[in-house]
């Protein structure tokens, strides 16, 4: 048997986080620590967790600094169990979900990181979606998702979405999510970046759709640019998803991959982040603001890979700089 926390993080969503915590009551499996980790300022959800004072396996982590990547942090600095299962305050677990993550745990050694299906209850027709492929990485470095339309039995992925993802304790042991990272209330691909840094150190990546949660996603302060084609009210924030992108996966591709991203990045793209091909595409549909999505997502993506080679040529210089004082120090 393994221990397990459950970690949510939450923010101004009381009447969301209730009726989670009332599905994990519902668990045939219990979770043996629920880490609840919310804003200082959120006395709404300070509120709520005020009259949980009867249930001793709810601890409450306080965080000053916005976003999730902060408030994920904070959790992980809190854990105490073998794994750790993170789900969005916005979600209702099945009742089997706990029981079905420690299975994968139990049955697999080389396991470090299981993702599962997100019921989007709020649009029925994507009940009626199915994919076949599942969180991969395409060698031209394009990310296919899907994690809300998987069907069939488990399989082997490069990417878990962050609604519904639990770790290994010891595959995660020193990791955290990157604080690189832009964005204000969320930081688009965080998820990313933090499966694949798993991945990277040797762990097994599993995705199985009966892992499943039921997600009621909540209004947004920020729009979502990462998730769907939103009108830009926002250029900054619309770049930070191609920034973020870039970061996540770079040190996941080959300088070969790399180059192909690049290339495709601006030919191709996607219809979030477009190149060439889908600036033309939906030019008809869109006017200018094709080419502006278009001209944010280049500038963007120079801008990310500007700041690693910084970093690099940062680090590579620190480096010098010990290395020539040792002989001095000797």
């Amino acid at each position: 048997m393994l221990s397990i926390s459950v970690m949510i993080c939450t923010y101004h969503r009381a009447h969301d986080l209730q009726r989670c915590l009332a599905a994990l009551d519902e668990q045939t499996r219990r979770p043996d620590d629920i880490i609840i980790v919310a804003r200082q300022d959120d006395h709404e959800t300070h509120g709520v967790l005020a009259t949980l004072g009867g249930n001793s396996l709810v601890r409450v982590v306080s965080v000053s600094v916005p976003g999730l990547v902060a408030a994920r942090n904070a959790g992980l600095g809190a854990l105490r169990t073998d794994l750790v299962a993170m789900i969005d305050d916005d979600t209702v677990p099945s009742p089997c979900w706990l029981k079905r993550v420690e299975h994968h745990f139990l049955a697999n050694e080389r396991l470090g990181g299981l993702g599962g299906r997100d019921r989007c209850v709020n649009n029925p027709d994507c009940d009626h979606v199915r994919r076949a492929t599942v969180g991969r990485l395409q060698f031209c470095g394009r990310l296919i998702g899907n994690h809300h339309a998987g069907f069939g039995g488990p399989r082997e992925v490069d990417s878990l979405k962050g609604v519904s993802m639990s770790y290994r304790g010891t595959a995660i042991a020193g990791l955290r999510f990157d604080t690189r990272l832009r964005g204000e209330g969320t930081q688009p691909y965080e998820d990313l970046a933090f499966s694949l840094a798993v991945q990277r150190a040797g762990w097994q990546l599993i995705y199985d759709p009966g892992v499943l949660v039921d997600h009621y996603e909540s209004p947004r302060e920020e729009p979502r640019h990462y998730a769907a084609m939103l009108p830009i009210s926002d250029a900054r924030a619309y770049g930070d998803v191609t920034y973020n992108f870039v970061l996540a996966t770079h040190d996941s591709l080959s300088y070969l991959r790399r180059a192909i991203y690049v290339i495709w990045q601006i030919s191709v793209g996607t219809r979030v982040s477009p190149g060439f091909l889908q600036a033309v595409r939906f030019t008809r549909a869109l006017g200018r603001s094709s080419w502006q999505r278009f001209w944010i997502t280049q500038k963007a993506m120079v801008s990310a890979y500007l700041d690693l080679h910084r970093k690099r040529f940062a680090t590579t210089r620190a480096a010098e700089a010990r290395s020539s004082l040792a002989p001095n120090l000797g």
